[in-house]
C-alpha cells in the first residue's frame, strides 16, 4: 500500500465512515470477549454442550474475521489504529498524525502530539 496524507479538510471528510468503523470496532471487540467467556464457561462441559460450543466457536470467528475486515479498511485508507488506544484510527497528515477519537457519538479529529524519542 502506498503511504498517503491527508490535508485535514479531507481528514474531515473522512469522519462519518471513520465513525462506523470504530463503532464496529467496538460493538465486535466487546462481543467478541462475551463470546470468548461463555465458550470458556462451555469448554469443561463440551461433550454434553458440543452443539453450543460449535455454535459460539462459529459466531466467534465470524467476529474476529469482520473485525480483521475493518482493520483492513482502515490500512486501506492509509491509517491505522493506535497500538496503545484501539479505538483510536491514526490518520496521516500533512501537518503530522491527527486522532479520530472521544465518544462514539461525538467523535473528534484532532492533532497527536509529537512522541518524545521516536
Amino acid at each position: 500500500m502506498q503511504a498517503r496524507t491527508y490535508a485535514m479538510k479531507e481528514a474531515e471528510r473522512l469522519l462519518p465512515l471513520l465513525r462506523a468503523i470504530r463503532r464496529e470496532l467496538r460493538e465486535r471487540t466487546h462481543e467478541t470477549a462475551r463470546l470468548e467467556t461463555l465458550r470458556e464457561a462451555l469448554v469443561p462441559s463440551a461433550h454434553a454442550h458440543a452443539g453450543d460450543l460449535a455454535l459460539v466457536e462459529s459466531e466467534l470467528s465470524n467476529h474476529r474475521r469482520e473485525l480483521r475486515r475493518a482493520e483492513q479498511e482502515i490500512e486501506r485508507l492509509g491509517c491505522r489504529i493506535d497500538l496503545d488506544r484501539p479505538l483510536r484510527i491514526v490518520v496521516p497528515s500533512d501537518q503530522g498524525d491527527l486522532a479520530v477519537d472521544g465518544e462514539l457519538a461525538k467523535t473528534t479529529i484532532r492533532r497527536l502530539p509529537l512522541r518524545q524519542g521516536v
